[in-house]
């Protein structure tokens, strides 16, 4: 089954406090983070910008994705964080120290600079979904103006947070999309991550201290990722399987095609089922086990590989000689035809040269 999208417009802050997570000393010890003990009551101009970073730090599709909730232990983020999404305010605040002290302790055989821990809580989207979001971000230095009738002066700020340039911050993202009496269940959740060293293309760069160690999440598990893992093992399978030519191109074609399609889903059975040689079957659900990959059906997300999909065709020949085809032209265009040489290949290619470059 699809996973619908997850909308992160209509963001109401209900409650926001901040606690400052201090690097290691200068003989590589750990420094407590500083904690507050009371939330912070924003005028409501800071409140509007606060709402306004966040919805659009996580509605970026190049630097957020969905994640999978991998830990879900008395003293996970995701208990911590699903147990105050309907507590008093004391219990919010206690259990935000104790957020504050997992980040300190989980950024610390990491290279990571301090910073600030802020986590808030509110509601989200067209159902006004709760959610709590724990924020990590840098301080940069700054200036702001101040102007009189005889006079514009120049102040200078020594730490400025979330500002509209300001790129080095995460989000961990938890909302209850399932309300539920029978306690804190995953499943009645969603989670997500907004990460500046993430791009469209590359998740890989992700700070792991902070998704990983503090959130308890895997990015491994998300749709896009795993439509992109799909692509990028089955591709690997096809090149170095016993196939002659033809048949690796008429396969390369059909993964791409599937990816293509309208299907909601991506399985390796269907996959196997579907467009390869009975004796290959069970030899590409077996290449797909060990690479991890789900042996489930997984929501197909081809955000990652979209690029990838529209792009020529490049046959590349082991004298680096190279020919470029259009996508979904290479049956009609392009024929392979046997050859008694095994250091030549024999092509056909439907059309006259046109030119030279």
């Amino acid at each position: 089954m699809s996973i619908s999208a997850f909308s992160f417009e209509g963001l109401m802050i209900e409650r926001v406090i901040a606690h400052k997570i201090l690097p290691k000393t200068a003989d590589k010890q750990m420094t407590p983070a500083k904690l507050s003990n009371k939330v912070i009551h924003f005028k409501q101009d800071a409140m509007d910008t606060l709402q306004l970073r966040i919805t659009e730090a996580l509605a970026n599709k190049s630097h957020g994705l969905e994640m999978s909730i991998r830990d879900s232990d008395a003293d996970s983020f995701f208990s911590l964080a699903s147990s105050i999404l309907h507590s008093d305010e004391q219990t919010f605040i206690a259990v935000t120290q104790r957020l504050a002290n997992k980040l300190t302790l989980s950024q610390f055989s990491s290279n990571a600079p301090g910073g600030l821990l802020a986590v808030i809580s509110g509601r989200v989207g067209d159902d006004a979904l709760p959610f709590i979001a724990a924020i990590k971000a840098e301080t940069q230095n700054g200036f702001r103006t101040n102007e009189t009738s005889e006079q514009i002066t120049i102040e200078y700020i020594a730490e400025l947070l979330l500002t509209p340039s300001q790129r080095f911050y995460k989000i961990g993202f938890l909302a209850q999309v399932v309300s539920s009496s029978t306690g804190q269940l995953v499943e009645n959740h969603r989670a997500f991550l907004f990460d500046h060293l993430m791009s469209s293309t590359e998740s890989s760069k992700a700070a792991g201290y902070f998704y990983s160690t503090f959130l308890g999440m895997s990015i491994e598990k998300s749709s896009k990722k795993l439509t992109q893992d799909f692509f990028e093992n089955t591709k690997k399978f096809i090149n170095t399987a016993l196939l002659d030519d033809d048949s690796k191109l008429e396969l390369h074609e059909a993964l791409r095609s599937e990816l293509r399609s309208k299907k909601a889903i991506i399985s390796t059975s269907d996959f196997s089922k579907e467009h390869l040689p009975e004796d290959l079957k069970d030899k590409y659900l077996d290449f797909m086990r060990l690479t991890k990959f789900p042996q489930h059906a997984v929501s197909k997300d081809i955000e990652y590989i979209q690029a990838k999909l529209k792009r020529r065709n490049k046959l590349v020949f082991s004298s680096d000689v190279w020919v470029s085809v259009p996508p979904d032209k290479m049956k009609d265009l392009v024929q392979f035809e046997e050859s008694d040489d095994n250091n030549f290949t024999i092509l056909k290619i439907k059309g006259k040269l046109k030119s030279q470059e």
